[in-house]
């Protein structure tokens, strides 16, 4: 029987394609360290212009200084309740002054970023807020960002920035509750608590495992070798228990 091949045959179904590689390696020991946390999850000050729900790729500079009590959520794509009752589910800011105050990272930087990822434009966060993002931590001399998610859209655009970043000369990591979407998206870095969309830093004022999260995923940054890694973690959460 003869075998026939047709040319120019195309998928009906569409096959994501993973970014190419970059990476940064950590430089310095966590000791040493400027960390920032950068979240897709709409975070913002409850000051600020809250974000566009239907889609949005502006960014909010978030002093480090904040009291956590002055944050909230603009976002419309997953649970809120958690992130309601502690702040730190999503945007670890509590936890991660004190790693600071321990000695565990050599100082929080100065400006953290929230930014509203679902249903955002692609092109405009690679091309207009991810840069603008980078250029920030880079001129306040980050040397780490750990970045969070909330829905499937926030992992996708939380990665473009976190490319972004990383491609600018900074090592990045994000705690991904959706680990699938952030590979394929082509995150440097993943760490993946078992935990629901929306508490991707731990379950709501569990401040132990709040802290072993980031410490984990801090530690994790200088322990990988190569872009693409990914790391379980641990720790288990669910909306059920």
């Amino acid at each position: 029987m003869k075998l026939t091949t047709a040319t120019g045959l195309k998928s009906e179904i569409a096959v994501p394609i993973t970014p190419p590689a970059v990476w940064t390696p950590l430089a310095k020991p966590l000791a040493e360290c400027v960390v920032a946390l950068c979240t897709a999850g709409g975070v913002h000050l409850k000051s600020q212009r809250p974000f566009v729900l239907s889609g949005d790729q502006t960014f909010r500079e978030i002093p480090s200084t904040t009291p956590s009590s002055e944050l909230m959520v603009s976002h419309g794509g997953f649970d809120n309740s958690d992130v309601n009752r502690d702040i730190n589910a999503m945007f670890p800011i509590d936890r991660l002054r004190e790693l600071e105050a321990e000695g565990f990272v050599g100082k929080v930087a100065p400006t953290l970023i929230g930014f509203m990822g679902g249903g955002g434009d692609v092109d405009r966060f690679r091309g207009g807020s991810g840069p603008s993002i980078a250029k920030i931590l880079k001129d306040e001399g980050v040397d780490i960002a750990v970045f969070t998610g909330g829905c499937g859209t926030c992992h996708r655009s939380a990665v473009v920035v976190q490319r972004a970043v990383e491609t600018a000369g900074m090592s990045t990591i994000i705690i991904a509750a959706l680990p699938p979407i952030a590979r394929q998206q082509g995150a440097p870095r993943i760490t993946a608590p078992r935990v629901p969309i929306g508490s991707n830093a731990g379950e709501p004022r569990n401040v132990e495992m709040q802290t072993a999260i980031l410490k984990d995923t801090l530690r994790a940054v200088e322990e990988m070798t190569h872009f693409g890694q990914m790391k379980a973690l641990p720790y288990e959460y669910r909306h059920d228990v």
